[in-house]
Parts: structure tokens; sequence; C-alpha cells
């Protein structure tokens, strides 16, 4: 996998420097080039100087050496984003926004009684944190404003929409005998068992629910036309699948594409005659969306149409993916998706990307900057195949916080210090920045500090980075 973080390959630098270092110091010991005594005869006072200094110098070595070390194990990470030029490549901030779900503050103006939210993903485990904000030279004094942080996946601070129901296509059955489809998202039932028979559909396709499940999706018109299908309506002619679209067929890129969506028994079987009744697309439909698929040396999560390759290993494993769910692609399959950029530490998880809370065993679906609440497991089948990513609805609400001070010598420079204890075992990468303008202002420039604690916990998470750095070059 390609496309490694920044911090890991500050640590391969950091790496390399100490390695040269000793090695150079070390072939200077092996070559004796600090003892001059051989060379130059020196007085009993001036031999003492001399070895005094030397030993000074060795002190000063390892001193150095065990500083660089530090360093390394249990790295501080600073990180900013000018307000001036969002676009820059070396901004290591993300998504400054007034409220949680709005939009960048044009010019750094924060309207009175607005919140500006921006996130930070430093990997790794830290105990404290520093929040540096400049403002415009003209401002009001923002002594004691409060600055609030949280812990969790980027997506999973999302704003909770409405549940979902079953996916369009499904074929659903109860026990008092009733069948329905879901067809652009309405509930339809079969006016009776015979139009079931007739259009062809498998009664062994339609999934038993209970009554109440099916309260998710609005009920819709009632199926009796016995000469045309419902929206949705799935198909299997020859080799291939496919789905009712708008009065026509979209064929599905591949059997495996079509099987990580549906059952193969909800395919009704028709020959090719069937396309004078409803002609194929020339669209392709692809996999279900938050699929994780390989293919060369890389992975990606596809998305309604879109292909987003995963950074890296430690992108992928931070992201709470699960290397279990990938399956191979070929490039015909591929092929029909539209490459982004890559998905990094920084990124929200796509649309169609599931989570499960950790305490509660609730379920949610990513789409369009919102959580989804899936209500049970058999309605997420119908969704996805893929392992939800463990979160926490209750660790995301803790909470870090601490009071802007007005920095000494500096009239536009604010900042505080709080501790991250709490929030170190909460699960995800993102910590969420909150911080309220009662009074407005303009900002200029972000930026935020995290430093790692000195435990073995650290120097083994700053030992595996490094490991997975080299292993990646």
């Amino acid at each position: 996998m390609r496309g490694l973080q920044p911090e890991l390959g500050h640590f391969s630098r950091q790496v390399g420097f100490f390695y040269i270092n000793v090695e150079i110091y070390s072939r200077l010991l092996a070559q004796n080039m600090f003892d001059l005594t051989k060379q130059i005869r020196l007085s009993t006072e001036l031999q003492k100087k001399y070895q005094l200094a030397r030993a000074v110098l060795h002190v000063v070595f390892v001193v150095s050496a065990l500083f660089i070390a530090y360093r390394i194990l249990f790295p501080i990470i600073p990180m900013d984003f000018s307000i001036a030029n969002p676009s820059s490549n070396k901004n290591t901030l993300v998504f400054p926004r007034l409220g949680q779900a709005g939009e960048f503050p044009k010019k750094g103006l924060l309207p009175k009684g607005s919140s500006l939210f921006f996130n930070a993903n430093p990997t790794g485990q830290f105990s404290s944190a520093v929040v540096n904000l400049t403002f415009d030279k003209n401002g009001q004094n923002l002594e004691g404003t409060t600055v609030k942080i949280n812990k969790s996946y980027q997506a999973f601070f999302f704003p909770t929409g409405e549940p979902v129901g079953f996916k369009d296509g499904t074929l659903l059955t109860t026990e008092n005998g009733a069948y329905y489809i879901v067809s652009n998202g309405l509930l339809r039932k079969f006016a009776n068992t015979d139009i079931i028979l007739q259009l062809g559909f498998p009664k062994s396709a339609f999934m038993l629910v209970s009554q109440d499940d099916l309260k998710y999706n609005k009920p819709g018109n009632d199926v009796a036309d016995t000469l045309s299908y419902p929206e949705n309506s799935l198909f299997a002619i020859g080799d291939n699948y496919y789905e009712l679209k708008n009065g026509k067929l979209l064929p599905f890129i591949s059997t495996q594409a079509f099987l990580s969506q549906y059952p193969q028994t909800a395919a009704i079987a028709k020959n090719s005659d069937f396309f004078a009744q409803y002609p194929a697309s020339e669209t392709s439909l692809g996999f279900a969306d938050g699929t994780l698929g390989s293919a060369a040396d890389s992975v990606y999560i596809l998305s309604e149409g879109k292909s987003y390759p995963v950074a890296s290993a430690n992108s992928f494993n931070v992201m709470g993916l699960n290397w279990n769910d990938i399956i191979p692609l070929d490039q015909n399959e591929l092929s029909i998706y539209d490459k982004q950029k890559q998905f990094t530490v920084d990124d929200p998880h796509p649309n169609g990307i599931i989570f499960k809370d950790q305490k509660t065993n609730e379920l949610f679906i990513i789409k369009d900057g919102k959580k989804l609440p899936v209500p049970n497991e058999t309605i997420l089948k119908t969704y996805s195949k893929q392992r939800p990513i463990i979160a926490s609805l209750d660790d995301s609400k803790l909470e870090a916080s601490c009071t802007l001070k007005k920095k000494l010598f500096s009239d536009n420079n604010y900042a505080c210090q709080t501790s991250l204890e709490n929030l170190m075992a909460a699960v995800g990468n993102d910590y969420q920045i909150n911080v309220a303008f009662p009074n407005g202002a303009t900002i200029t420039n972000l930026n935020a500090t995290f430093s790692t604690p000195f435990n073995w916990e650290s120097m083994r998470n700053s030992l595996s980075k490094i490991k997975t750095a080299i292993a990646e070059r």
C-alpha cells in the first residue's frame, strides 16, 4: 500500500539521523580519533583538562542520543491550519467550519454566537494538547473563551439522521402471509400471491421479518399489475444480473458485485427476449456502498460510483477497517468507479460505511454527512455484508476542555493546555475541537500540539510505526 502518513516519514528521518550519528561516533572511537595523546605529549595539567573535555564530549553525545530517541519514541506533534490559505498542503488540521456541519469561515469571520469546529488526526495516544489560536489584530479580548475537545471517528461525529428502512429491491414477507417489495424507498405490497407467481418472483427469496420492521419504509401503492414490474426488481438473464430502473435494465458489472448487495435467489430468471420489454442500459452497477476491494497493490473503498484508494496500512488500521472484508477485484470491476484522492486518517469514512456502538450495539450507516440509525441486523443485511466499524457514543461525549489566555507579548494570540488522559481510551482517531465565540471574532490561524505520554504503550506504538514505515518503503 502506498502513501505513507507524514508522521511516519518524520519517524523514518529521525531514526535514520540517529543511526547515522551512532555509526559516525562508533567509527571515530574505533579509529581513536578522539585520543590525540599518541601524537602529542601534553603536560599533566593539560592532560587532565583534555580527559575532562573528552568525558564531557561523551556525555553530550549520550544525552543527545537519548534526547533524539525520546523524541522518536514519544513525539510531540504540532498541527496547523492557515485560514488565508485553506488549500495549502502545509495545513495539517482539517475541516474548519462554523457549527458541527457548517461551512468554512470565509475570511475567518466568526459571527456573534457562532462556534468554530475543526479536527485533528494525529496517530497515537496523547496525554495533553495545547490549542493556539491567532486572531485579527483589531479583535476584542478573548481571554476566558472555552475550548472543548472530543475524540471518536470524524464520521461518527456527524449529526444523527432519520432511521433507514430496507434497501430498494428487497423482498419481504411477514407471518400473516403478506408479501412486499421495496421500490424507490417505498414498501409496496403484492395485491395477492397469484401476482407474485405470474410475475415470476421466487417465493424463497422473500425474507421473513416482523410487522414492526416494516414501519421504517413508507407504504406505497400495491403491486397489482402483471404486465409490468415494480421499480428495482432484479433479474438474471444468461450469466448476467440486472436491476430495473426508470424502464431500463441496469447490468451489474459482475456476479460478485450483485452478490455483495442481494442474494442470488432474489433475481427473476428471464431469457434475452425480455430486453424487448425493458432495454439494457449502458450504465453498470457495482458493489454495495462501503465495500472493501483490492486490485494490484492497492486497497479501495467503493462507494456510489467512486473508489477511494487507502493511503497506507496505517490508515487502514487506524480507521477501523477489517482486512478480512477485502474482496479481490479485476480491472473490469474497478473500471466503472471514478478514482478519488487517497483515503487517509484525515478523511471521514465514505457513504455506506457501517458503525456499531460497542456498548449498546446500535448500528449506523454513513450517508451524506449524517450517521443514519439502522434499526436492527435484519435491515443491516440488506445494505452491507461488511463488518461494522466499532465506535462508541459514550466515548464521543467525553470531553477535555481549557480556557484561552493571551500569550505574553502578543495582542492577538491566545492559547490553552488541557489533559487528554480521559480521552486516551476513547475509540477512534479523530480529535474534534470546538470553540464558542459569544461575541464573534476574526481568526487567521489554528494550531494544536499533541504530546505523547511517557509509558511502555507509547513506546510500542512508536516502534510499530517505525517498523511499518520501513516495511512500506
